[in-house]
């Protein structure tokens, strides 16, 4: 449990920090595009990728390639559509905005249970107490509060938001599934680099991003830079987000394998605290393109607006 717990709030610090490092790449290089900056960044994420599973290697990786595919596919279809729709998201939202709303997950969750997933695979509809109603009602109460604290948030950016709380919470359903087919593949083969908890869990995570990686060279030649983009600043800004994006999906894989994707989503809510932190010490030490500059009353205001989302997500999981 206390593994869990600390690779969460591992994951949840790097996050943070990912969504920094994404936005400072997308305002810098507007003229790039958001796919262009998606694929440059999973080539290096690929590359590191390929690196660490040398580390960790299992022939499994390749024989078991038909017993992992479907939840591979889906995982990585929907985390791509959740990060092209943060990337365009964070072209006119600070990340010390956009973080905390992705507590919208709930409502995106709460909409798959009650009325999508019944009808795909005809199962019962998920029933909601009052914990989970008043935690959709503090999300929504915490969208509304950072929406008012600061410049308004324009629609269509919010829209993406939506998209990216969408992608994410489709690849996390996705995500436990592709560990626990490493962990089958582990138990069946009797393989030691997959026993246990974590180690199927970073063997999943550098499999999924050598994949990105692959697929990403692949569409490099279709988003070539502009002649006005100087090709070493682009990969330069690109990099630290790859490589924070990265490390803390490793230890996110490696909470969800240990405490589960519920108990390892409140964790990593706290992301949202650390962005807002971060964006206001930006702000403080000038870098106005990343985070504008706010008063003590906006911060307080987004400072509750993220505590109410992490209450929220809370809430939404309590089962009595």
């Amino acid at each position: 449990m206390y593994i869990g717990i600390f690779t969460g709030a591992i994951a949840a610090f790097c996050l943070a920090w990912a969504y920094v490092f994404s936005g400072m790449s997308v305002r810098r290089n507007k003229d790039v595009g958001a796919f262009s900056l998606l694929c440059r960044g999973h080539v290096v994420s690929g590359i590191l990728s390929v690196i660490g599973l040398a580390f960790c290697w299992t022939p499994q990786v390749i024989y078991g390639f038909s017993h992992y595919i479907i939840p591979l596919i889906f995982c990585i279809g929907f985390y791509l559509l959740g990060q092209f729709s943060l990337f365009m998201a964070q072209r006119t939202v600070d990340a010390s905005r956009v973080v905390p709303l992705l507590g919208l997950k709930l409502i995106v969750l709460a909409s798959l249970n009650t009325l999508f997933l019944p009808l795909i695979f005809d199962s019962p509809k998920e029933v909601y107490g009052i914990w989970q109603w008043l935690g959709m009602a503090l999300t929504l109460g915490s969208a509304f509060l950072l929406n008012n604290a600061g410049s308004r948030i324009p629609l269509w950016s919010l829209f993406w938001v939506c998209a990216t709380c969408i992608g994410y919470a489709l690849s996390d359903t996705s995500i436990a599934f592709f560990v626990k087919a490493f962990r089958e593949l582990g138990e069946s083969s009797q393989d030691p680099m997959l026993a246990g908890v974590a180690r199927p869990s970073i063997v999943a995570a550098f499999t999924t991003y050598i994949v990105c990686g692959i697929v990403s060279v692949f569409c490099l030649p279709l988003f070539k830079l502009p002649p006005t983009a100087n090709p070493r600043s682009v990969w330069t800004a690109i990099s630290p987000f790859a490589a924070s994006w990265l490390i803390s999906m490793l230890f996110l894989y490696a909470c969800f394998a240990h405490i589960g994707t519920v108990n390892g989503n409140i964790v990593q809510s706290t992301r949202g605290i650390i962005a807002i932190l971060i964006g206001a010490a930006l702000s403080k030490l000038g870098f106005n393109e990343l985070e504008e500059k706010i008063n003590l009353n906006i911060f307080i205001r987004r400072l509750i607006a993220g505590i109410m989302m992490i209450l929220a997500i809370v809430a939404f999981n309590k089962t009595s």
